[in-house]
């Protein structure tokens, strides 16, 4: 029981594919973005980056998890040129557990943040 990660062949922060088995929980965050307390958005894609993996690792924890349990990420990203402060952030938050990743590039985000992302995690029983 447990989750399985194949590194990416790449050898990019984050897994090619994450295998969960065994009995569990399943935790879907809705989309990110890195609002601060007085509900704004500011900063570098890298700093916006690590706001939106702050307020998912939050929620986590509010269930019982941490980001090690995240089997899957999609990244929003307004301009793909700035994908490597993305992926930077993303392999210094998830360390060795890296989840599979998707990464979209797109027009316009919500409060003109310039990331947002999603979540999957599984917690086993």
């Amino acid at each position: 029981m447990g989750i399985t990660r194949s590194a990416a062949a790449t050898g990019g922060s984050y897994s090619d594919a994450v295998t969960v088995s065994g009995p569990g929980q399943w935790i879907h965050i809705s989309g990110q973005v890195a609002f601060g307390p007085d509900g704004t958005v500011t900063g570098t894609l890298y700093e916006q980056t690590h706001g939106c993996l702050d307020h998912i690792e939050a929620l986590l924890i509010k269930a019982g998890a941490t980001l090690a349990d995240t089997v899957r990420i999609t990244a929003y990203l307004v301009g793909l040129d700035d994908y490597p402060e993305f992926a930077r952030a993303r392999a210094e938050r998830f360390g060795d557990e890296l989840p599979a990743s998707a990464a979209v590039g797109v027009a316009r985000l919500l409060m003109n943040a310039r990331v947002e992302i999603d979540a999957v995690a599984y917690l086993p029983s």
